[in-house]
């Protein structure tokens, strides 16, 4: 039987998709995100094609643009 994909992250779940519509997995965009300087969410849907069926995975995309985004800054120490 076929693994269905769900919603949500799971312990059983080899590649969980992101993108339903286009079946973009998680593995895909997060390749994507460290090898590119992505900064929005046109910039992944472009580069992976993500998000260009329904749309409706849009804001877990940006969820993964915004995470990539915030653990590139460059941490400052306060003096």
């Amino acid at each position: 039987m076929e693994h269905l994909a769900c919603h949500r992250a799971c312990d059983d779940c080899p590649d969980p998709l992101v993108c339903h519509c286009l079946r973009i997995t998680e593995s895909v965009l997060l390749a994507t995100l460290s090898a590119r300087p992505v900064r929005t969410v046109a910039e992944l849907c472009r580069l992976t094609g993500a998000g260009d069926g329904c749309t409706a995975c849009r804001r877990r995309l940006g969820e993964y643009v915004e995470r990539h985004v915030y653990a590139s800054l460059p941490i400052c120490s306060v003096k």
